[in-house]
């Protein structure tokens, strides 16, 4: 299980990431009918379980500094609804600005009254229909234990990312990345059904799946046996793309 789940971060290494928070952002209403959204869209130094937490999914923490690199370098983040369709700020432009505290990521951006998506967004908060923001990022360096059950994020990636108002947050078990705990439960099943899984899951780049059937017909043994590898971690890992 735990050399698994340790090809399964090094896959999950090679894809965008999303985490959410809840109740951390508020829009102001200031004189000239402007309008501010503040809160934060990550939360440091507070664990969270992922994939319902061990034994098939871990526990995980983001770093006080896991942002200190990537906002020295300026990152160019949009904000958007749903980390999709027109941004209603962006940092490229001013109108999006980010910082990192003893809270976590910090988000202020200026947003357009004018503007039909503002607007409903203003009223969605207001009701209390939407309270959530969520993050897209890229692992860098992390931190792992022994038993692959704690899990820090130390750097991470927000550069042509986003940050994001959303209806419901990117909940582990349904974001498009490998999930652990699908890939331990599948021990047995042929290569193909589990593609079939990984697919269903949102995974579509060809060049990852193909890795990961590569890996599998290899690993997996006879369908009453113990999941066993039949490649080191090291050459497991050469299988799995790195950028």
């Amino acid at each position: 299980m735990t050399q698994l789940r340790q090809l399964v971060s090094d896959a999950v290494n090679a894809q965008r990431e999303l985490r959410s928070t809840v109740g951390q952002f508020e829009i102001r209403r200031a004189a000239g009918d402007s309008l501010t959204l503040t809160g934060y869209a990550s939360v440091v130094e507070a664990p969270y379980e992922m994939y319902g937490g061990p034994p098939y999914g871990w526990n995980e923490t983001v770093d006080r500094h896991a942002f200190d690199k990537t906002l020295r370098e300026k990152p160019d983040v949009q904000l958007l609804v749903n980390h999709g369709g027109i941004p209603l700020a962006r940092t490229k432009s001013g109108t999006l600005r980010l910082s990192v505290d003893d809270t976590g990521l910090h988000v202020e951006a200026e947003l357009e009254p004018k503007s039909a998506n503002v607007s409903e967004l203003a009223m969605a908060m207001d009701r209390g229909d939407i309270e959530e923001m969520s993050f897209a990022f890229r692992t860098i360096r992390q931190e792992w234990d022994e038993e692959y059950v704690d899990r820090r994020l130390l750097e991470v990636s927000i550069h042509r990312g986003d940050v994001s108002v959303v209806n419901y947050g990117a909940s582990p078990t349904t974001s498009a990345s490998l999930r652990a705990q699908s890939l331990l439960s599948m021990a047995g099943m042929e290569p193909d059904a589990i593609l079939a899984e990984v697919r269903s899951i949102g995974v579509t780049d060809l060049t990852v799946l193909a890795s990961v059937r590569d890996l599998l017909t290899r690993a997996i043994t006879v369908p009453s046996a113990p999941p066993t590898l039949g490649v080191s971690i090291d050459e497991a890992r050469q299988l799995l793309p790195t950028t």
